[in-house]
């Protein structure tokens, strides 16, 4: 099967999601009842930009080449395929759903036709950031607030904590564990609770050149030791090449590597303590080596997602990018003399043998505590994520997720799509095992606070003024401060 989509975030040539691109507007607060909720749009999760040449998504609006989705006083139809909406039964329980990544509705009306005592209506009240400051907004004012919203894993805990969301083990939520992936299930539990269900991922592999690893004479490396050396012999053999592109200021792309690293900074299960460490010493460790590759002029630093990147990649500026599942579309789409020749390896390892991914991006649909439908809400949710009928839909072309469900992560067929970018490979094979194979990362709920001052800080290291170590330690005594102030138990080992 060919795959013509992909699942990236916002601003991202194809399927976007979670973590990216988005403008920090959202409300900030502490444990008093106030929503603190996060813009990180990844694959974030889901918008669907249209194919650009500078399309971005990092979670810095300054690498950004253009914006989101504007949200409107009124919702509109939500991301659409132009198919219409199915007619529902006029005794069929009605629920709202907010969402806007791509083909949603098609999955909508899917279920609509299926389960004729349920009339789920989606509606587009713009994407990430937008949708969650007017979730806020009905929070605070106690009504208004949809049935069901697709939010970015990231997100949850800033809705978790002012019990906003519903628990769905009530409602046998449970009964679907084994058909995700552990990353994604972990990501939407805290405790015995489970607030979401899991709908997409974003894993990350090494997306080499392989006609300039080749002619250089370089093997694809196994682990960060073979990485250095490679980046080493590839810059003398040809002082303008690099061996990867590393955008500091893109706070998405570094947490998701430094996951991979086994090196997340985060800590948080809920209630009011909270672990925020960059300078423990596995993210020292990460922040020395990348210092190092950039201080050598091994990498370069371009945006994210830039017409400048975009041409290294092209031209064999760069040999690899570090690539979610979405990343291969926008590729292809903004490149042209470089197409065919790359392909998919897992991640360079700190220890050889190890098979440990990053996840950059991702959504999940929540059922929200004003529902009045709760029951109905929570077995659209479970369909919506964890059904073989909904991914037949969430996986095709129109909506293009890459999914978090086992069973297709697993299916031949999936794992055999190509993509022009790849010639005839397959990377959804190695992407696929990158799914199944990481730490789930514990996101704080004050990734609005904490994204707006990553791209104040690290622009210093991006411009050469300042260098990544030292950007680690001014972030966390920035974040730690404001972590206390919203009334936060704030540990930094």
């Amino acid at each position: 099967m060919n795959l013509s989509r992909g699942r990236a975030p916002v601003l991202e040539a194809g399927r976007t999601g979670h973590l990216r691109g988005r403008r920090t507007t959202a409300l900030t607060a502490g444990l008093a009842g106030l929503l603190a909720v996060a813009s990180l749009a990844a694959c974030s999760s889901s918008a669907k930009p249209a194919a650009s040449s500078g399309g971005s998504g990092g979670s810095n609006s300054s690498s950004s080449a253009a914006s989101s989705p504007a949200a409107s006083d009124s919702p509109s139809a939500a991301a659409s395929s132009g198919a219409p909406a199915y007619k529902c039964s006029d005794s069929a329980t009605k629920l709202t759903m907010w969402g806007w990544a791509a083909g949603y509705d098609l999955a909508v009306n899917e279920f609509n036709k299926t389960h004729p005592d349920i009339c789920v209506s989606l509606q587009n009240n713009g994407a990430a950031n937008d949708e969650y400051t007017k979730i806020g907004n009905t929070l605070k004012a106690g009504s208004g607030a949809p049935d069901l919203a697709e939010i970015e894993y990231f997100a949850l805990p800033s809705f978790e904590v002012t019990k906003s969301l519903v628990d769905l083990t009530k409602f046998g939520a449970n009964d679907h564990k084994g058909d995700i992936a552990p990353v994604a299930w972990a990501q939407v539990s805290q405790g015995d609770a489970v607030y979401a269900m899991p709908v997409d991922l974003g894993p990350l592999v090494q997306y080499y050149n392989s006609t300039l690893l080749s002619k250089n004479g370089i093997d694809v490396p196994k682990t960060w030791d073979e990485f250095a050396t490679a980046a080493a012999k590839l810059h003398a053999a040809d002082p303008k090449a690099a061996m990867a592109n590393f955008d500091p200021t893109n706070a998405q792309a570094v947490l998701a590597m430094m996951q991979q690293y086994n090196a997340f900074p985060f800590k948080y299960s809920g209630g009011s303590n909270l672990t925020i460490d960059f300078t423990g010493s596995a993210q020292m460790a990460f922040a020395n080596y990348w210092q190092k590759l950039i201080d050598a002029k091994q990498v370069t630093m371009a945006a994210d997602f830039s017409p400048e990147q975009w041409t290294d990649f092209d031209t064999g500026v760069d040999a690899v990018r570090f690539s979610p599942a979405w990343g291969p579309v926008g590729m292809q789409l903004n490149m042209k003399q470089s197409i065919g020749a790359w392909r998919a390896a897992p991640m360079p390892q700190t220890s050889a043998g190890q098979t440990l991914s990053g996840n950059w991006g991702g959504s999940t649909i929540a059922v929200l505590a004003q529902s009045k439908h709760q029951k109905e809400a929570a077995e659209f949710a479970e369909w919506f994520g964890g059904s073989a009928d909904a991914w037949k839909i969430l996986s095709g072309p129109v909506a293009g997720a890459f999914p978090a469900y086992v069973p297709l992560l697993n299916d031949s067929t999936f794992q055999a799509t190509t993509l022009p970018i790849s010639g005839d490979s397959q990377p959804n094979k190695v992407f696929a095992q990158a799914a199944q194979n990481m730490i789930a990362p514990q996101w704080p709920p004050i990734m609005t606070a904490a994204l707006t001052q990553w791209t104040d800080i690290f622009a210093g290291v991006a411009k050469g003024t300042e260098k990544l170590p030292d950007a680690f330690k001014a972030y966390q005594d920035s974040l730690v401060k404001y972590a206390k102030a919203q009334g936060f138990t704030v540990s930094t080992s």
